[in-house]
């Protein structure tokens, strides 16, 4: 799908906020507000439900209704914790002469655990690569959280620690459920405010918290009129209370539009690139570390061919034998359909290859599933999955599972130098073609040695680009977020020993070793580099990234094992994204209008 490229009579808004925070019903609330000046008028006319909506209130007899609005699978309206978005949606709305597309994001801060939150980081960024810029990025906030809770640091510090500074100019928070905090920010403001400052402190990148980034809006007048229309009674003095929450977040509303229209556009390519060299210094760790060791492995084979050779004191026909170069390659296998995998059983070594060793389902044509994708609800439908989501093979969950149609695996090829094929082909002295051979051997272990240098100083160029360029440079509120879920499940543990699966403290304590590890190589890299000097660009990092897949021997390894993560990435957003032309909705408020208007 070709990138949307936005007029300038078009706004593109992202929405980003933990789980629970209410994102998809301040949608709702928007849309109707768009459309009614007033709580009156929307009572009288027709409700318009976006997203769906789940909620509880008590009608005047004190019992409890629930209120269920609208229909979708991008909604999860069961189970409390989970984001109820399941993906990115875009959501259309023509006001006056422009068209605002607010884009819904799945919550930070799930329960289903931190490697769900990092699949959702993926899914927006790859969902917003579709656009050209963005006008607002919305941190939707509770008014009331006075303690910096460990969730709230995290994701704070999660978000922007994806966003290119040239968005910090672009980012307000949105207080929703003001109503209970008179229209303010409330005790959330302090602990925002003390966030900010450290973050401030750490990368000299000031996110402004005053009046034009901050919005308060109430979504219980929204509540109140679906309520109404599924027939529960309300007093007047109820009405007249939500028809003043429903005026104030109108003016919200508009005061909010009129700030972003007018801001400096983000470039989503910024965010892209910064997110690309995050990636590379991060995801493509293991990679990277198996090239370092083909590349040890291959300069210890070359030496111990070296000096086979050098002891050779026979004929020329015993020394052709020794004079091919035995060297080790990474290389692709298309497995020619998508196979489901465990990933978290252990893996296998077969004629020293690593892969993964439970193939739960060995031809999966399963429709839709992005491949190299974890927590991907759509694998429930796998056949070797059980209704209760576990896996009838290995006995996992299904979050852990993936579709993959490429393994990688470990080829020793044999080759003669040129140079030394001529020599024995114009049948030189047994003295002059081993020379030219021993010169062969150290001429391709310098190239090796050149190569693992080039990607040790990229790695190093990559962490100054974050340091220069992120909001924060990484998440370091990450080791306390996985504290929290080994805390939880040791308690768990404590209170049914017997039942409990060790499993999950393991992997968890793993995750943090891990994660720290990767920590300490970005900020060793950070602290050889003086962030004083010279600025590493955009195109700086499009340009080491060309470099590394110029090497020689590795540079076709390494672009193979990147591009091939990103195959599907196309085909995901036009699976999940709306149409948008049958989606569009139109404003009929005069207010909102107004803003537009050229």
């Amino acid at each position: 799908m070709a990138m949307v490229t936005p007029s300038p009579k078009e706004v593109n808004i992202l929405l980003l906020g933990e789980t629970g925070v209410g994102k998809s019903t301040f949608i709702n609330a928007l849309y109707n507000y768009l459309k009614f000046d007033t709580l009156n008028d929307a009572l009288s006319g027709n409700m318009e439900i976006l997203i769906p909506s789940k909620f509880t209130v008590t009608d005047e007899d004190y019992e409890f209704r629930t209120i269920e609005l609208g229909d979708d699978s991008n909604e999860n309206l069961a189970n409390v914790g989970m984001s109820a978005t399941q993906s990115c949606k875009e959501y259309q709305f023509d006001l006056g002469d422009v068209i605002v597309r607010f884009i819904d994001s799945p919550g930070i801060g799930d329960t289903r655990g931190i490697d769900k939150d990092k699949e959702n980081f993926e899914n927006i960024l790859k969902y917003i690569s579709n656009y050209e810029y963005l006008n607002g990025i919305c941190i939707l906030l509770k008014p009331n959280s006075a303690r910096l809770t460990i969730l709230f640091k995290f994701c704070i510090q999660e978000l922007l620690s994806h966003l290119h500074k040239s968005a910090k100019d672009n980012i307000v928070f949105c207080f929703t459920n003001s109503r209970g905090t008179l229209y303010r920010p409330g005790d959330t403001l302090p602990a925002l405010k003390e966030q900010l400052r450290k973050l401030e402190q750490r990368s000299s990148v000031e996110i402004k918290t005053n009046k034009e980034t901050m919005y308060c809006f109430d979504n219980e007048s929204f509540r109140f009129l679906a309520a109404t229309k599924n027939g529960v009674k309300f007093s007047k003095e109820d009405e007249i209370s939500f028809a003043e929450s429903w005026k104030r977040s109108i003016n919200e509303s508009v005061r909010l539009f009129e700030y972003l229209s007018y801001r400096k556009p983000h470039k989503v390519q910024d965010t892209l690139t910064l997110n690309e060299a995050r990636n590379i210094v991060l995801h493509l760790a293991k990679p990277l570390a198996a090239i370092e060791q083909n590349i040890q492995t291959n300069i210890n084979l070359i030496k111990d061919r070296q000096k086979e050779i050098d002891s050779c004191a026979e004929s020329i026909q015993d020394l052709k034998k020794r004079l091919s170069i035995p060297q080790r390659v990474l290389e692709p296998k298309q497995l020619g359909y998508p196979r489901t995998v465990c990933t978290g059983c252990n893996y296998e070594c077969v004629d020293g290859n690593f892969n993964y060793k439970s193939h739960c389902h060995e031809h999966c044509y399963l429709d839709g599933v992005v491949t190299e994708m974890l927590n991907n609800a759509k694998l429930l439908n796998c056949a070797a999955m059980q209704k209760n989501g576990t896996c009838q093979v290995c006995g996992c969950n299904y979050a852990i599972h993936m579709h993959m149609t490429v393994e990688y695996y470990n080829k020793t090829i044999n080759a003669i130098d040129k140079n030394v094929e001529k020599q024995i082909n114009d049948k030189n002295s047994f003295k002059v073609t081993k020379e030219t051979a021993i010169k062969s051997c150290e001429q391709k272990r310098r190239q090796l040695e050149s190569e693992q240098k080039k990607i040790t100083e990229i790695n190093i160029l990559f962490a100054k680009f974050l340091r220069q360029s992120a909001i924060a440079t990484f998440n370091d509120s990450y080791a306390e977020y996985l504290d929290l879920f080994i805390r939880e499940e040791k308690a768990k543990k404590s209170h049914d020993p017997a039942n409990y699966n060790n499993a999950i403290i393991e992997g968890l304590e793993k995750t943090k070793r891990e994660y720290m590890a990767k920590i300490e190589i970005i900020k060793k890299a950070i602290a050889s580099n003086d962030s004083s000097g010279d600025i590493i660009t955009s195109e700086d990092i499009i340009k080491y990234e060309k470099e590394l897949y110029n090497l020689e021997i590795n540079g076709e390894t390494l672009k193979n094992l990147k591009f091939t993560a990103q195959r599907g990435q196309a085909f995901a957003f036009n699976q999940h994204r709306s149409n948008t032309n049958s989606n569009r909705r139109k404003s009929a408020s005069k207010l909102f209008a107004r803003i537009y208007r050229r």
